[in-house]
């Protein structure tokens, strides 16, 4: 189950230690705290925190003033742009993530797009566990924070937001400003928007 992914990402990544590849860039108002690997090609730019445990893979762009803490594992590819946060997180290859995104507690598939301020729900507002939905059943995760899973190759627009739980099925798109509030099955959505001269 991809919630116990993230629930063990702590310990899968005990044994990082600090690893700065010979041809990564790493701009000197970037800093690292802990335990931070970076792949080969990598570039960190001007202002980002970077607080390990945290891999980086390979040929990534961490972009300005980006934070990323937690137990968080990156694949190759990848692309992270201005001010975004992300807190344990996995994130597969080749994924792009746009300006001002938070991604927390959740799994982010292979070649998926996440435009600019798109944002994953981690933590219930009555503060009860997060529930995770499998057809018809709900699973109580024990978890207090866990954000969503993004299916490989799936694109979220700008303003998207995914609540606690929710499950996005991969190659499904999300027009901007969509509000996620359940599993839907693999798709294009959009809000229906009217517009009136006045």
């Amino acid at each position: 189950m991809w919630w116990s992914e993230i629930a063990s990402q702590a310990t899968n990544l005990s044994d990082l230690r600090p690893d700065i590849a010979a041809n990564a860039l790493v701009a000197p108002t970037a800093m690292l705290v802990g335990n931070v690997s970076i792949g080969a090609g990598t570039r960190i730019c001007h202002g980002a925190y970077i607080e390990g445990p945290v891999e980086i893979g390979r040929d990534c762009l961490i972009g300005n003033n980006a934070m990323i803490r937690g137990a968080t594992s990156i694949g190759d590819g990848v692309r992270i742009g201005f001010a975004a946060e992300l807190k344990n997180a996995i994130v597969e290859d080749g994924v792009a993530i746009g300006p001002q995104c938070f991604v927390a507690d959740s799994k982010v598939e292979r070649g998926c797009y996440l435009g600019a301020q798109v944002r994953t729900s981690n933590h219930r507002l009555d503060g009860r566990t997060v529930c995770v939905r499998i057809g018809d059943t709900s699973l109580d995760t024990g978890m207090e924070k866990l954000g969503c899973l993004i299916g490989a190759r799936s694109s979220l627009g700008v303003q998207v937001i995914v609540l606690p739980g929710r499950m996005i099925a991969p190659d499904s798109l999300f027009a901007p400003r969509v509000i996620v509030e359940r599993n839907l099955p693999g798709g294009r959505y959009r809000i229906r928007q009217v517009l009136e001269s006045f």
